[in-house]
C-alpha cells in the first residue's frame, strides 16, 4: 500500500513539473529520432543535461511500478513496465504538444524509457542483494527517497521566481496588414505561418474586450505572398500565406486569436478596433509622453509600466524609452538584453555558429546607445533591427548578473511593400 501511495505521488509530480505546471507557449513537435543525441556528441552540453535529466526523472518509475507489480519473473517485469514507461511518456509529450506547454519529441521518450530500465535493474539488484525483512526495509527507503525528491521538487517548483514570457512569437508567424471594422462589418488582411511545422490551414476568431464574445472569422487562406517567402527566405516555403477574413462585429475593440490545426486558440497580440491595428488594448495603454516622430509614427511592440518602460519599432528600428521611476544602475551598467531568432541560422555570426546559438544577442548597455533629444522626464535607447537575417521573433528586456529581471517576446512588423504599417 505504501508503495502504492509513493507511485501516485510521483507520478502527480512528473505531470505538474512536465505540464500543469509550464505556462502555455509554442506548439511544435520534433519527429527525428536521436536528434538531441546527436546534437549531444556534437558537443551541446546543454542537451546533454536535458537527455540526462529525462534519464534520471524515470529511474524512479522503474523502480516504483517494479515495487507494485505482483510478477516476480524479470521478463514479465521489464516486458510490462517498459510498454507502460513508453505509455507514460507519449502521453506527457502528448499533452505538452496539444496544450502547447512544451515540445514533443521522440528522443524523450526513449531517455525516459531507457531511465525505466535503469529503474527496474535497481529494484531487481536490490532484489538481489537483500531478503526477507531487510528487503522490504531497503525498497521501502529507497521509495521514501523518492518521494521526498518529488515533494521537494514540487516545494521548490511552487516557490521559485522565475521570470516566464509568452513564447508563441518563436513558434509562428502572424501579422494583418490592412483591417477594416465599421458598421457591423469586418475586413482582415496579411499573413500567417507556422515555422517549423506542417501549415495546416488556420482560423481567425475576435475576442470582444466589451463582453467577451468570441466570433468566428470566413478566412480564404493559401494567398500569394512572395514578398514574405522572400524575407523569410530558407528551406521551407512560406509563398501561400497570405489571408483574407471577414465576418460581422459590432462596432468596439477585439483581440485577433488565431487557431492552428489540433490546438487551442492564441493571443496573436493584435488588436483591431474602427481606429484600425493596435497591439496593446485601448483602455490599458498609455503612451510616453513625448513629441517625437517614433512615437507618433511608430509601432508599441512592449508596454511594461510596472517596469516603467516601454519599446516601440519605427521603421527598421527599436527604441526603448524609460520614465524616472526605471531602475537605472548609477555606474551606468543598465543591461538591456537583445536577442533575435531566425529562419536563416547560416547567416548568424560566425561566434553564434560556432557556440551553437541558434539566435543572435547584440544586447548592450542602455547607456552606451541612449540617444540624446528633448524628452522631458523620459530617456530613450535606439538599436536598429539586423538586416543580415530574417528576424522571427525578438526578446528583450532587463538582465542584470545573469539573470531576467523581465523580458519579453515579439514579432517585429514586416514593411513589405508597405504592408504593416
Amino acid at each position: 500500500m505504501m508503495s502504492l501511495i509513493f507511485l501516485l505521488v510521483y507520478i502527480f509530480t512528473v505531470l505538474w513539473f512536465t505540464v500543469l505546471k509550464r505556462p502555455t507557449g509554442y506548439h511544435i513537435a520534433r519527429f527525428e529520432l536521436f536528434c538531441s543525441y546527436k546534437r549531444w556528441f556534437a558537443g551541446d552540453t546543454n542537451l546533454r543535461d536535458e537527455i540526462m535529466a529525462n534519464i534520471a526523472m524515470f529511474i524512479p518509475f522503474g523502480f516504483l511500478v517494479s515495487s507494485v507489480l505482483p510478477t516476480s519473473n524479470h521478463k514479465s517485469r521489464v516486458a510490462v513496465i517498459t510498454g507502460t514507461a513508453i505509455l507514460f511518456s507519449l502521453t506527457i509529450e502528448t499533452l505538452q504538444l496539444f496544450l502547447m506547454r512544451g515540445l514533443f519529441e521522440w528522443d524523450d521518450v526513449f531517455s525516459n524509457t531507457l531511465g525505466a530500465v535503469i529503474g527496474i535493474e535497481l529494484f531487481t539488484l536490490v532484489s538481489i542483494l537483500a531478503s526477507g525483512k531487510r528487503r522490504t526495509a531497503v525498497i521501502t527507503s529507497i521509495s521514501l527517497v523518492f518521494m521526498i525528491v518529488c515533494l521537494g521538487v514540487y516545494i521548490h517548483g511552487r516557490g521559485a521566481i522565475g521570470v516566464e514570457a509568452d513564447t508563441t512569437s518563436r513558434a509562428y508567424c502572424f501579422q494583418i496588414d490592412k483591417a477594416f471594422l465599421h458598421d457591423g462589418k469586418v475586413e482582415l488582411n496579411g499573413f500567417a505561418f507556422r515555422y517549423d511545422y506542417p501549415m495546416g490551414t488556420p482560423k481567425l476568431l475576435l475576442h470582444s474586450a466589451d463582453n467577451g464574445e468570441q466570433i468566428m472569422l470566413n478566412m480564404e487562406y493559401g494567398l500569394a505572398r512572395p514578398d514574405v517567402n522572400d524575407y523569410f527566405l530558407c528551406d521551407r516555403d512560406y509563398t501561400n500565406v497570405g489571408f483574407t477574413a471577414s465576418g460581422e462585429a459590432e462596432d468596439g475593440e477585439y483581440e485577433v486569436l488565431i487557431q492552428w490545426p489540433l490546438t487551442l486558440p492564441l493571443s496573436t497580440g493584435v488588436f483591431i478596433s474602427s481606429a484600425g491595428v493596435h497591439y496593446f488594448p485601448e483602455e490599458n495603454f498609455a503612451a510616453p509622453n513625448i513629441d517625437a516622430e517614433f512615437i507618433a509614427a511608430g509601432i508599441p511592440r512592449v508596454y511594461r509600466p510596472d517596469c516603467h518602460c516601454w519599446v516601440y519599432q519605427y521603421h527598421n528600428d527599436l527604441y526603448w524609452i524609460a520614465d524616472q521611476d526605471f531602475n537605472f544602475e548609477e555606474d551606468n551598467t543598465t543591461y538591456i538584453q537583445y536577442q533575435m531568432w531566425t529562419t536563416q541560422i547560416q547567416n548568424l555570426p560566425e561566434k553564434r555558429l560556432a557556440h551553437q546559438n541558434y539566435w543572435d544577442n547584440i544586447g548592450g548597455y542602455f547607456e552606451k546607445y541612449e540617444i540624446d533629444g528633448d524628452f522631458g522626464d523620459y530617456r530613450v535607447m535606439k538599436r536598429e533591427i539586423p538586416t543580415a537575417y530574417s528576424v522571427t521573433s525578438i526578446v528583450t528586456g532587463y538582465y542584470k548578473n545573469g539573470e531576467w529581471i523581465w523580458k519579453n517576446y515579439f514579432r517585429p512588423i514586416y514593411e513589405f511593400g508597405g504592408a504593416g504599417r
